[in-house]
């Protein structure tokens, strides 16, 4: 997400309120060397196919090395993970192992934000975020140990606004929370280049600069995913 559309934050993940260099929710892991089976409800097959690549990234099979394997199937029904691409939801994800929460046949992840022509920066970006979400992995502005000092009227104003009118629980549990230290796996600091941060403005912030994720697994993303999935 560039600094110019940093208030589009509509694709935050479907993350229960019951429940960061890296930060995970235990209970939302797969089981390692597990099979995950993903389909797509839409979309060409360039686009599908394009997708897939670029998810593989997280598992042995890309740089991510995570013990993992991701398989491309058409039965799109009985999905572990399934995909659409509606344009106007956003993009996000259900967290690991609670899209078996959702109905057969239901979408457990939108990349409303991906078209066949999207440049790879773009497109890398969106679908190495919310396959991370995917396979459990939270967003890094939520580390229990990372020390942002917003200004949080200037927040609430933003993402109360289009294209989010999000309300102030809203923004507080998606940008605001920090995650208690017993529901998580995690590294002792945050990594502020990571797949799984957002942009953050240096306007939210009092005296401190703009965070700039990386469009690409950073080296921080692939030691912890390693260190998740051995």
């Amino acid at each position: 997400m560039s600094e110019s559309n940093a208030f589009e934050w509509v694709c935050a993940t479907r993350i229960k309120r019951s429940q960061t260099k890296g930060v995970a929710l235990l209970t939302a892991k797969w089981t390692l060397g597990q099979e995950l089976r993903i389909g797509f409800l839409a979309g060409s097959k360039k686009l599908q196919q394009r997708v897939f690549r670029v998810a593989e990234r997280w598992t042995r099979a890309g740089p991510g090395g995570a013990n993992l394997v991701f398989k491309h199937t058409d039965d799109v029904a009985s999905a572990d993970i399934r995909v659409a691409f509606d344009p106007a939801g956003g993009s996000w994800s259900m967290l690991g192992n609670e899209a078996q929460t959702v109905a057969n046949g239901s979408a457990t992840m939108n990349l409303g934000w991906v078209t066949e022509d999207a440049p790879d920066s773009e497109f890398d970006s969106v679908v190495l975020h919310e396959f991370g979400h995917a396979i459990a992995l939270l967003h890094e502005h939520n580390h229990p140990n990372l020390d942002l000092h917003w200004k949080k009227d200037v927040v609430y104003a933003d993402l109360g606004g289009d294209p989010n009118y999000w309300s102030k629980d809203d923004v507080d549990y998606n940008v605001f929370e920090q995650y208690p230290l017993n529901r998580v796996e995690m590294t002792n600091k945050p990594n502020m280049v990571s797949i799984m941060i957002y942009t953050i403005p240096a306007r939210w912030l009092d005296e401190q600069p703009a965070i700039m994720p990386s469009n690409h697994l950073s080296p921080g993303d692939i030691t912890f995913i390693r260190s998740l999935y051995p």
